[in-house]
């Protein structure tokens, strides 16, 4: 294990290094010349130089930057930043153009959230004069953040500070309209420069390019640089650090030493290597690890966070050793949810967690075989989070909690729940389906045109279908837009070599194909039945005598079987 080990040098050289930088990023709220500051060439995102100086102890951070947008062929009265109600002292500045340099008029919008510190300020920034066509623009701006209040992937902790700029807006990101409708504004993704300054035995690890030398890092000063459309997010604290080698190198930062910590690494590589099979190429680098104590974790809203090019996981999963299932749902956001993003309020949670948990589900299959998928499916993958899988969505239906997925409501467990309980077997039955390479191409294809993009429901529905070569209106009807699960019912019955069955189904009608297992004291055999209504029969020559007929033996399709209902009907029976 390798702990990177930084001293404290000369105190004034030190306190002249800090000075210099304040001045450079202008944290007093001082302006800067812009060719010191940024190269004035046109961006199509938002790019930005931004410099923060964290101090854990205090709970506080300090920002200062530029940001330059791409010019437009019409004039700006104002642009919109989001910030989150954690910071404060918004400061902004125009650079250039020149005509409408000079500080700028700040008006607020709070965009308040259920839970205090989650919530969002959109600052609309206008300037002496409108911004004119045809120009880039150049904007200097500092804050401060300071409080014991975390945010979603936010938390200014003594023990570790750590931000993901996809869920909170800890940096002023420009919105955008998406023509959602639940009226939301979206933050951009943004390139450009991002620098640290921490307590010297602090190790930071963010977005982008680490471009740190030894002799910055000694100093505290940790430099990174991100040519990608990304939501800035940093994890710092006094880490020890571990590193694999490989296609996609990785590293592990813990609080604490593990004696395991080989066996993250390699069970991370072996879960990207399963992944990139079914979702396309790694986009990002390198992937690294990053721990958060449980607590902190917990008030930041998650036992495990993915941001770009890198996971948040909290000390009780690292504690258990390495889980496939929860480290399969959390890289696999290293594409859903990460790189696609929803545009609207359809589809959101199946796009993200939905699809997460199937790349989840896919890991497992892969990496550990079909009787450990089938597990997961029905009653959950083991040491992960208990209510996602099939038991777990019978347990919210059972108490009147269910919604159809393609438009679950926003906020609340029982939309994630969902999702990864229903959702996540949806997905795989869709797989099926269309047929596992049919629906991986399809899927690495439309990462292909649409990352870092804002994507509808029905753009992905349709892109699926249209690779598949099939109408399937008919499942997104029934899985995707109506509630519940069918209660299929087998009878059968031999006379001779003759096998005469039946499935039944009480209303509303799922259509499935559904694979029966026949099974004599020395022989299986393997049927596959399609059932569009109420019931389907069969009649089949089958030359032994048959002991057990079994539907759908391996649970790959979603529905209620005798022991799901035998759970709910007397819960306190194992």
């Amino acid at each position: 294990m390798v702990r990177l080990k930084v001293s404290i040098r000369d105190r004034n050289a030190t306190a002249l290094s800090l000075l210099v930088w304040l001045l450079f990023f202008g944290v007093c709220g001082c302006v800067a010349k812009p060719s010191d500051i940024l190269s004035s060439s046109p961006q199509s995102v938002p790019r930005y130089r931004l410099a923060v100086r964290l101090l854990p102890d205090a709970h506080r951070l300090e920002a200062s930057g530029t940001l330059q947008l791409a010019a437009v062929n019409f004039p700006r009265n104002s642009i919109d930043l989001s910030l989150s109600e954690l910071m404060s002292g918004l400061r902004v500045d125009v650079v250039s153009p020149a005509v409408s340099a000079g500080e700028t008029k700040l008006d607020k919008t709070e965009r308040p959230y259920s839970r205090p510190g989650w919530g969002t300020t959109t600052w609309t920034i206008s300037p002496r004069q409108p911004f004119p066509p045809n120009e880039s623009i150049l904007l200097h701006f500092s804050y401060a953040g300071e409080g014991e209040r975390a945010g979603f992937i936010f938390d200014l902790g003594s023990e570790v500070s750590f931000a993901g700029g996809i869920g909170t807006a800890w940096y002023p990101e420009v919105e955008e309209v998406t023509g959602d409708n639940d009226g939301r504004l979206r933050g951009q993704r943004g390139t450009g420069m991002l620098e640290f300054l921490v307590p010297t035995d602090y190790l930071v690890h963010a977005s982008g390019t680490a471009h740190s030398l030894p002799s910055e890092i000694s100093q505290g000063t940790f430099r990174f640089e991100i040519n990608d459309p990304t939501f800035f997010s940093f994890g710092a604290a006094k880490y020890t650090v571990q590193r694999r080698g490989g296609t996609i190198p990785t590293a592990l930062y813990l609080l604490r030493p593990r004696k395991d910590a080989a066996d993250f690494l390699d069970g991370a590589a072996r879960v990207l290597g399963a992944l990139t099979k079914e979702f396309g190429g790694y986009p990002h680098a390198e992937f690294a690890i990053i721990e958060v104590p449980t607590k902190q974790a917990g008030r930041a809203g998650f036992d495990g966070a993915s941001v770009d090019g890198f996971i948040f996981a909290n000390s009780d999963f690292l504690d258990k050793g390495f889980n496939t299932a929860y480290f399969g749902h959390e890289i696999s956001h290293q594409w859903w949810g990460s790189l696609i993003t929803s545009k609207a309020l359809e589809g959101r949670w199946m796009l993200s967690e939905g699809m997460a948990q199937f790349g989840s589900l896919r890991a497992v299959e892969s990496l550990e075989g079909e009787a450990a998928a089938e597990r997961y499916r029905r009653t959950g993958y083991p040491g992960y989070i208990s209510d996602q899988c099939a038991l777990g969505y019978f347990a919210l239906l059972a108490r009147g909690l269910d919604h159809p997925l393609f438009n679950l409501p926003l906020e609340g467990n029982q939309s994630r729940t969902l999702s990864d309980s229903k959702g996540f077997i949806v997905w795989d039955m869709l797989s099926r389906t269309v047929g596992r390479t049919v629906f991986s191409h399809n899927l690495q294809n439309f990462i292909i045109a649409h990352k870092y993009q804002r994507v509808s429901w029905q753009e992905f529905l349709e892109a699926v279908e249209g690779d598949a070569g099939k109408n399937l209106k008919w499942f997104a009807d029934q899985w995707l837009e109506q509630t519940g699960a069918p209660d299929y019912q087998l009878t059968w019955k031999q006379n001779g070599k003759i096998l005469r069955g039946t499935v039944s189904q009480p209303a509303p009608y799922f259509r499935a194909a559904l694979e029966i297992e026949v099974q004599g004291s020395a022989r299986t055999v393997d049927k596959l039945i399609e059932i569009t209504g109420d019931h389907v029969s069969f009649d089949w020559n089958v030359p032994f005598r048959v002991n057990s007929v079994t539907l759908d033996p391996h649970y790959q399709v979603l529905r209620w079987t005798p022991e799901f209902h035998a759970h709910f009907l007397h819960p306190n029976l194992k």
